[in-house]
């Protein structure tokens, strides 16, 4: 069975899920990227799919609030958000653009004014919801099995509210085809899982805690939630509790 791959750095780190299943000698291919946004993994994983002919793809959702621009030209800078392309460059907004202070303007404006005069919740929701809906019909066109979930909870009560009262969100809401996801409890991804399941992040990325942990304890839900990107542990568990299923049922 041919399985290909997509999402950001949940799905892209060297000890993820995916490149877990690699090493165990599955026929994988993860064209996932650091930082991308779900449209960024969306394109990677759809060309795949016309060049590759999976038997099975897998994408990973990442947050909302991500984005990517392109710049002409090639910006030579030494980041994983920033990806030349010969003639023109893309810039990932990742998680933070905080990154993004202080650096060559070249690469910072275009995040910082998108960010200021351009960027909406409403258009991140409706960008996130179309690159779902396309996924699964390239899938559905080319008899590839689809599946979707997602880094962490990303249809939080502000999500869905927003999407409860615009028609254009509701239209492309419903139009998805849910069934085809995987979700821990309600609609919960593999951050929530680990720590449900007795795992952590990755303790090399704990800022917070002394000595880290991990995890940490929300201040406004009082939940424990996850402190970075997932544990090996995490992940290796994850692909063998939960992907594995998705393929070998």
């Amino acid at each position: 069975m041919k399985i290909l791959t997509s999402g950001c750095s949940f799905t892209h780190a060297k000890n993820s899920w995916a490149n877990q299943l690699k090493l165990q000698g599955y026929d994988l291919t993860n064209v996932a990227e650091g930082g991308g946004g779900n449209e960024m993994n969306t394109r990677n994983i759809i060309q795949s799919i016309h060049t590759r002919c999976p038997d099975i793809a897998i994408l990973q959702i990442s947050g909302i609030d991500r984005y990517e621009l392109i710049v002409d030209g090639k910006v030579n800078y030494e980041s994983d958000a920033v990806v030349p392309k010969g003639k023109y460059t893309w810039i990932k907004s990742t998680g933070d653009i905080a990154w993004a202070d202080g650096v060559n303007p070249v690469v910072s404006k275009p995040l910082t004014n998108y960010m200021k005069y351009c960027y909406n919740l409403t258009h991140q929701i409706l960008r996130t919801l179309h690159c779902i809906s396309n996924f699964q019909d390239v899938c559905d066109a080319r008899g590839v099995v689809s599946k979707c979930f997602l880094w962490q909870k990303v249809f939080d009560t502000e999500v869905q509210g927003i999407i409860n009262n615009n028609e254009e969100l509701k239209f492309w809401y419903q139009k998805i085809d849910w069934d085809k996801f995987w979700f821990h409890k309600d609609r919960l991804g593999l951050s929530e899982w680990g720590i449900d399941n007795g795992y952590t992040g990755d303790l090399n990325e704990d800022k917070i805690n002394n000595p880290p942990q991990g995890w940490y304890i929300n201040d406004i839900s009082g939940e424990k939630e996850m402190v970075g990107h997932p544990s090996t542990k995490c992940h290796q568990m994850f692909a063998e509790k939960v992907a594995k299923k998705w393929f070998t049922a």
